[in-house]
């Protein structure tokens, strides 16, 4: 990974790789290229005109006072250096000898200049505006598409990469350094494209006229370049820290946002606004480093420019004096190696914003080259329905930082069973049931679905044959009816309702302003902690899946709710393989089979009467729960998930097949 990430970082690499999102689109660039190049040419033309124009004058001069027209030399006939006075003194010419006969010559030429200059103008306006429209459509379509490749690229990377960055950070990642290529994608690309095509036609000109003025003009290029690079590196530094203190205060802004009850409820806003004060400021810092360090660039790269104007203006004056060189080309000369000045400063600009956006694109690719920790298999088997039978063969689990969760797992699951899992906190049981999706991998040891080894089959084939409810349900900030419908979009209406009316939530849906189009908010802030929890056991109950993870789904509702789901759930997890998570043994007395864990180890299996009578871990717990309770005649039975009365065991993991179900 590290050899990953410093192969991305090299400029080379990334230009090359920015460029690869613009081949798709290699005819508008052509066209670009195109336009660059004639608007280049063409608004180098105007200045030439204005040196015609100095050299007319001269001409007009020199005439001897009293002269007859026919003793004037016509303007068409006197030489120049200047390559547009050829076509435009011959224009002038034509138009004087053979349509506009009693205009002074010298003044037709200068309407013919000034009628030129005109057209010059508007004609760069008009490929300038062309250009500037395709370039912008090209550089917006390369942002576009970087954009939905990083995102499509961290929908599909493993759960543990999420683990370990935080949201801030990635969010600023996909908007914000997406965002930076602009700055040098659009704007400054056209520019400085169009930069170097006029300083190649400065160039193609002013070595002409003279040569030995143009090298002396261009002895600052170097010491401009060698400035650009050194400073480029220092700005490219900071800016990658910049970028980086934006990803933490994003990060620090969205857990505040996200968890503002619980800094309201322990009164700690002072402690959170210390914390974002000192993360701005960090921001504040670097941003106040950069603004100095341009504050110093500038100006000394507009004195290296100042400093070869001044040898131009010395020496082409001085030439002009002796006669070795036009009084017009002088005109043109000194403002075209000021021209030249400014696609050099230009390149610094570009650099410079090339070494800012480099900073993000780094990251940006930073995830890209990011590979998921999960793939599957180039012969990865597309799972199209299942049964649900679930397998764990000497399973050993542990996170990348060394921490082993589970120790020698082995348990069979049979199709349409219901398996709860208990022990205390931190004794796997989370870990276990994300070995399910495949979310992880098992260190060592299989996991099977119906004989598949989850690493020999599609992902996401798989992760459509279950449903999960988690112990703190999300929703989206969407209408409670397409949270419901996510797991299976399009839905019809009574699907939905019934759905609802299973999880006990239709009663509470039709109370609100819009029923089943009501906004819920972000992570559906509108809603109760119960409600919400009924809405994500509807979404899962709609999705219809062969196997469930239920885990502390009931944790989050009062008494009679948590009777009303549970009896929902029975209902619905009827020859669907179930897994439970529950720290309330309330909701798991009659599964099928309950597993007691215990510091990643399976200590313990059974029925509720099996594991109750050996008096272990699973006793104890049980009687630090219920023993009082059932002594207390008012409260009645304990609420379960698979009543005894209405389902018998379809499976009795000891005794084998009872008779109800054949595997």
């Amino acid at each position: 990974m590290s050899d990953i990430s410093e192969i991305a970082k090299e400029p080379g690499n990334t230009y090359r790789r920015i460029l690869g999102y613009a081949l798709p689109y290699w005819y508008k660039v052509l066209l670009v290229l195109v336009l660059s190049l004639l608007s280049s040419f063409i608004s180098v033309l105007p200045i030439q005109i204005l040196g015609i124009a100095v050299d007319e004058l001269r001409v007009a001069e020199r005439v001897i006072p009293g002269a007859t027209e026919g003793d004037r030399p016509h303007p068409a006939l006197a030489k120049s250096e200047i390559p547009l006075a050829v076509p435009l003194k011959a224009l002038s010419q034509y138009l004087g000898e053979g349509w506009l006969r009693g205009i002074d010559p010298t003044l037709l030429t200068f309407f013919v200049l000034a009628a030129t200059f005109f057209f010059l103008q508007t004609f760069t306006t008009v490929v300038v505006i062309a250009h500037g429209y395709f370039m912008s459509e090209v550089g917006q379509r390369v942002i576009y598409d970087m954009r939905n490749e990083l995102y499509h690229h961290i929908q599909n990377l493993s759960l543990s990469y999420f683990e370990d960055k935080s949201t801030g950070d990635i969010m600023s990642r996909v908007v914000n350094d997406i965002n930076s290529l602009e700055q040098i994608v659009v704007v400054p690309l056209t520019t400085f494209i169009t930069d170097m095509f006029r300083l190649g036609w400065i160039l193609f000109f002013c070595f002409q006229w003279d040569w030995q003025l143009t090298l002396l003009g261009l002895g600052v290029g170097p010491l401009l370049v060698g400035l650009t690079y050194t400073f480029g590196k220092m700005i490219r530094q900071t800016y990658r820290e910049l970028r980086d203190k934006v990803g933490e205060l994003n990060s620090l802004i969205q857990d505040n946002l996200s968890g503002i009850r619980v800094i309201m409820g322990f009164a700690r806003q002072d402690l959170e606004l210390e914390r974002f004060r000192q993360k701005n400021r960090e921001n504040y810092q670097l941003h106040v480093r950069i603004y100095r360090m341009f504050t110093t660039y500038k100006p000394i790269v507009d004195l290296f420019t100042e400093a070869g104007a001044v040898v131009v203006l010395c020496l082409g004056g001085y030439k002009v004096l002796q006669g070795e060189l036009s009084a017009g080309i002088f005109i043109i000369f000194f403002p075209y190696l000021r021209l030249v000045y400014e696609p050099i400063s230009g390149l610094t600009r570009f650099y410079n914003q090339i070494q800012r956006a480099l900073a993000s694109t780094e990251r940006v690719f930073e995830v890209l080259d990011t590979e998921p920790t999960l793939k599957d298999a180039p012969d990865a088997l597309e799972l199209t329905t299942v049964k649900g039978h679930v397998e764990f063969k000497g399973v050993y689990f542990s996170y990348p930082n060394g921490v082993e969760v589970l120790r020698d797992i082995n348990l069979v699951v049979y199709p349409g069973q219901m398996v709860a899992l208990v022990g205390p906190s931190g004794a796997g049981k989370t870990t276990l049931t994300n070995l399910i999706p495949r979310f992880y991998d098992p260190t060592r040891g299989t996991v099977s679905v119906d004989g598949y080894d989850l690493r020999k089959v599609g992902s996401q084939s798989l992760r459509r044959q279950m449903a999960m409810v988690l112990q703190e349900a999300f929703l989206f900030n969407d209408t409670v009816r397409n949270n419901i419908t996510y797991g299976r979009p399009g839905a019809r209406e009574e699907d939905i309702i019934q759905t609802a009316e299973m999880a006990g939530a239709h009663q509470f849906i039709t109370s609100l302003p819009k029923g089943y189009d009501t906004e819920i908010g972000e992570r559906g802030v509108k809603l109760s902690g119960g409600q919400r929890q009924r809405l994500a056991i509807a979404r899962a109950i709609l999705a219809d899946p062969r196997i469930f993870i239920l885990d502390e789904a009931t944790s989050s509702v009062d008494a009679e709710t948590e009777m009303l789901i549970q009896k929902a759930i029975y209902k619905l997890v009827e020859n669907r393989t179930t897994f439970v998570i529950a720290h309330r043994l309330s909701t798991v007395l009659n599964a099928d089979l309950i597993v007691v864990l215990e510091d990643g180890r399976i200590i313990e299996t059974g029925t509720h009467d099996q594991l109750l009578s050996q008096g272990n871990l699973y006793a104890k717990l049980f009687q630090l729960q219920f023993f009082e309770k059932r002594d207390t005649p008012e409260e009645g039975p304990a609420p379960s998930l698979h009543p005894v009365e209405e389902t018998p065991l379809p499976y009795d993991p000891y005794q084998g097949e009872t008779g109800a179900k054949s595997w």
